[in-house]
């Protein structure tokens, strides 16, 4: 069998078109998005929200103090709540040292700079805080016994909330085209399962009637096809991912290596059984089952935002199932929420799914070559 591999290797390796279509046109690609899409990329880093906190001198202080404490309670590294005197508040707004001004007293008010989506986020913290305390007013004048539970209620608000941690530096969209320039890849290993299954049937390879003639068992030359293609595919995503990474600096793996292999190792596993179905299918040409190949990868690679940013959204609001069964967005959702979103859920959903497809489309090529009988070589 390890004979079988290793010819079958050196096959793929020595066939130029393959090599190109396979690893060095997703290279030539990567280059291209980097020159043409890579230097926007730092262009909608995440920015730090700070606003100033002004108190009234007029004020309740217990009512100026439950104020400055609501906003403080969300304070992160990217949140910033800063106390100031009014003049000090509008000099800083002015020169864009912040973002807006929270002005305490009996009616709260927000004054912002230049409108943005970090704007909005001031915006809806002031809004939160007034829809609570008209409800609260309105708890203590009709039902004063709920008070304190309903006070209880709004301060346990995290336990009703799921925490996603933001991990990547970017929410550029632009990251879509290179996530799914590797889902491509990926998938492109299916002309390497596809080539190797042709490779060692019999009435369609003459090494295949080789092997037939000398009696090599069935699954030898199965577990030879799909290792063999597989090692390939996997090997030539890893140079890309290598190359994005070290050379052009359009992703970071970082410490997120073990999870990213494991993602390569399943989407090529899932490409290789793919294409192995379509190596098994019929007496059929290798250009048709080429054309195949390329109609399905690009197919799945365009639902996955290689050509158009947004399309993989757009079926997820409207036909969310054409997702959960395209190997393309499910190879991007998988690095999206290792390298952008600390999502667990989902990146176990989507392994999970491509994992299934996979061993299912294996397990039916593995059927039909073991039924393949030949009454002459």
């Amino acid at each position: 069998m390890l004979q079988i591999m290793k010819r079958q290797i050196l096959v793929n390796i020595r066939e130029k078109s393959n090599i190109f279509w396979t690893m060095l046109f997703p290279l030539i690609l990567s280059t291209l998005f980097h020159f043409t899409l890579g230097g926007t990329i730092g262009e909608h880093a995440m920015e730090d929200i700070r606003a100033a906190f002004v108190t009234d001198q007029n004020a309740d202080s217990q009512e100026e103090e439950a104020f400055l404490k609501y906003l403080e309670s969300f304070d992160q590294d990217w949140f910033q709540i800063i106390p100031m005197s009014q003049e000090e508040a509008r000099e800083a707004l002015k020169n864009d040292e912040i973002l807006g001004i929270f002005y305490g007293g009996e009616e709260k008010k927000l004054v912002i700079g230049e409108d943005s989506t970090y704007t909005s986020i001031l915006s809806q913290t002031l809004e939160i805080y007034e829809k609570n305390e008209h409800m609260l007013a309105q708890i203590v004048k009709e039902h004063p016994e709920n008070l304190q539970a309903a006070a209880e209620a709004m301060g346990e608000w995290g336990t009703y909330t799921e925490t996603v941690t933001f991990r990547g530096d970017s929410l550029d969209y632009t990251q879509n085209y290179f996530f799914a320039l590797i889902a491509m890849t990926c998938l492109y290993g299916s002309f390497m399962g596809m080539y190797n299954t042709v490779g060692v049937q019999a009435n369609t390879s003459d090494l295949g009637a080789r092997l037939a003639a000398g009696c090599v068992k069935r699954y030898k030359t199965i577990t030879a096809s799909l290792l063999s293609s597989w090692l390939i595919s996997f090997a030539e995503v890893l140079v890309l991912l290598f190359y994005m990474d070290a050379v052009l600096g359009d992703i970071h793996i970082g410490e997120q290596g073990g999870e990213i292999l494991l993602i390569c190792f399943v989407a090529t596993l899932y490409s290789s059984s793919i294409g192995m179905v379509i190596g098994t299918v019929g007496t059929w040409s290798t250009n048709l089952k080429n054309g195949i190949i390329v109609a399905e990868s690009l197919a799945c690679s365009f639902a996955a935002d290689l050509m158009i940013s947004g399309v993989k959204e757009t079926i997820e609001t409207y036909v969310p199932v054409i997702n959960r069964i395209n190997p393309g967005a499910l190879i991007t959702d998988a690095f999206y929420s290792v390298l952008i979103y600390e999502d667990g859920e989902k990146y176990f959903r989507s392994l999970s799914l491509l994992t299934f497809f996979g061993i299912l489309l294996l397990g039916a090529a593995v059927l039909s070559m073991r039924r393949m009988r030949y009454e002459s070589i």
